[in-house]
């Protein structure tokens, strides 16, 4: 449902974004874009919304860096993950499952990297694809966290690259490498996720 006051029906919606804000806001469960305030050059923004409070300050700040890298990855490497909002659906309703993290699976972009290509070990972005970029695939969390074998690399494994091209320091690359770590567990199964801890 939209929540529309009486006092702010009546708007110039080239100087107020509240309507826009409003009917966009009821269709993006995960990510919502945040368009600029007016008379503002801060520009669009992409705000992530898909993380619930984790039980300790350690697994809160893993998941608030993974965020930070993910969008760190996303713009150093120009990736596309973008899918459709009727697959974003689809997951979203798998995703609601329980256990849905170790027995379901999510539709996910098969190639993310610009024309076709996949990066390499080094993080460079070699053609090898010729099949469409916009397949998608169902895909475990451990498959998009950890990498396939043949196929989606991970996003974990993107991050690794990224801290290694920026040439991370040591210090701050051990604490992010723990971070990520947990992540990865989770992702796998090896560690339990919160909820199947409560439960």
């Amino acid at each position: 449902p939209l929540v529309i006051y009486l006092e702010t029906l009546d708007q110039d919606d080239a100087v107020d974004a509240d309507h826009f804000e409003n009917i966009q806001s009821t269709n993006w469960n995960t990510v919502r874009f945040k368009p600029p305030p007016a008379k503002s050059s801060i520009g669009w923004r992409v705000e992530f919304r898909s993380m619930e409070v984790q039980m300790t300050d350690y697994e809160n700040a893993a998941y608030v860096i993974f965020i930070v890298l993910l969008s760190r990855i996303i713009l150093f490497f120009n990736l596309n993950f973008y899918v459709p909002i009727s697959k974003v659906d689809e997951n979203m309703a798998n995703a609601h499952k329980r256990g849905a993290a170790l027995n379901h699976t999510f539709l996910f972009r098969q190639h993310v990297t610009p024309e076709r290509c996949e990066l390499t070990s080094g993080g460079n972005c070699s053609r090898l694809h010729s099949d469409n970029c916009d397949e998608y695939q169902p895909m475990t969390l451990n498959q998009i966290f950890n990498g396939q074998e043949r196929g989606f690399p991970g996003l974990i494994p993107l991050m690794e690259r990224y801290l290694d091209k920026i040439e991370c320091d040591r210090e701050t690359r051990a604490v992010v490498d723990g971070y990520l770590d947990l992540i990865s567990k989770r992702a796998s199964g090896e560690l339990m996720t919160a909820a199947a801890w409560m439960r």
